[in-house]
């Protein structure tokens, strides 16, 4: 009895472990898709953020709509011919030059294919306020975040919880095939990787984006992990919000008109001692004309009214085109100006966004 009691240990805890090691290798695998899905969130914001021509455009996702899914971004050359299913597919990573990405000598991709436990690419969805058809100009700045064009994308949970209705971007890992789902071939569309569910009586299908704030709904990792727990729904997703997006473009934004400043008052004067930051322009005047004297307001772009020489402030073209001075607050301290220059107390310059909440010194 002693013997048969031993065996029959011996043969539940090798049972035991054995789950366990299957339990451990999903989790491994499950952490595998978060990781890539983390760091396909990073990508996108750092590649928005740092784009030399339009700060804050997404790309247009990778469709099968030729054929393939070749790591480009697919892009719709008017706005007229846009419509919301040409903003889901897999996320693009290849650098092109294509016009709605980026024109000129530089080549814009994300670099790295990111895929997840499956060996899939990930999905990819994108608000229509942040993708540029070829032939148009897209303004960005922090009045989108409030008052944007179209409304923003929502995420929900399982439940139909409401997790935000300011969603900019969604990046999505399909998981397992489920039902009748067939991606051979390697070029199927969405229905055949994104899943769908009713929610109270209403439909949702992460497949499908039919309107300017389609609902998309987040499943668990969960529910990839136990073999016994049988699921009809197993899309990862991670999103971005506008305002995480604004975020770090105000500080984009900031930093290039902190590097103008620096330049011009580099380039004031020969001599250290006789250098100045220029005055600033009335918060009320929107041509941002320089006032004489005034060591509180905004970024001067016209020296109209200002006795100072005016070595001109070096701001990228997307600057003023998305009207980022009108968002940004500038003050100098006054051993900075003109009529006492170089700093000698030393002073500084300091610019702020409209709420004070971000504020980045500009030291001579």
């Amino acid at each position: 009895m002693i013997v048969m009691a031993l065996i029959l240990l011996m043969a539940a805890s090798i049972a035991f472990f054995e789950r366990m090691d299957g339990y451990q290798y999903k989790v491994m695998r499950e952490q595998k898709t978060l990781d890539a899905l983390t760091e396909a969130k990073a990508a996108l914001i750092g590649w928005s953020v740092a784009h030399a021509q339009y700060p804050g455009i997404l790309p247009f996702p990778d469709r099968n709509s030729d054929d393939n899914y070749d790591g480009q971004s697919d892009c719709v050359s008017q706005a007229s011919t846009l419509n919301y299913s040409h903003l889901l597919g897999k996320l693009p990573y290849l650098a092109q030059t294509n016009p709605c990405v980026g024109t000129g000598a530089g080549t814009y991709g994300l670099s790295e294919n990111l895929m997840d436990a499956e060996g899939e690419r990930l999905w990819y969805a994108v608000s229509r306020n942040l993708v540029r058809p070829s032939t148009n100009t897209v303004v960005i700045n922090p009045d989108i975040a409030d008052a944007p064009t179209y409304p923003w994308l929502q995420v929900r949970d399982k439940s139909g919880r409401l997790l935000s209705d300011r969603v900019a971007a969604i990046v999505m890992s399909a998981g397992p095939v489920l039902g009748a789902q067939n991606r051979s071939g390697g070029i199927a569309g969405p229905a055949a990787y994104l899943d769908s569910m009713t929610i109270n009586g209403v439909a949702y299908s992460n497949a499908n984006y039919l309107v300017a704030n389609e609902v998309f709904i987040a499943g668990e990792a969960s529910d990839r992990l136990s073999s016994e727990k049988q699921t009809a729904f197993n899309d990862v997703l991670v999103f971005i919000t506008i305002d995480e997006l604004m975020a770090a473009l105000q500080n984009r934004a900031m930093g290039e008109a902190a590097s103008a400043l620096r330049s011009y008052y580099s380039a004031s004067a020969a001599a250290a001692s006789d250098r100045f930051f220029p005055y600033t322009s009335l918060l009320s005047d929107s041509t941002r004309a320089c006032q004489e004297g005034n060591l509180k307001g905004s970024l001067p772009l016209a020296n109209n009214n200002c006795s100072h020489p005016n070595p001109t402030l070096s701001l990228p073209a997307w600057f003023a085109e998305s009207h980022w001075q009108n968002y940004i607050k500038y003050e100098l301290a006054a051993d900075c100006s003109y009529a006492t220059r170089g700093c000698g107390s030393g002073g500084q310059a300091q610019l702020s966004n409209l709420d004070d909440t971000r504020i980045m010194k500009v030291t001579p």
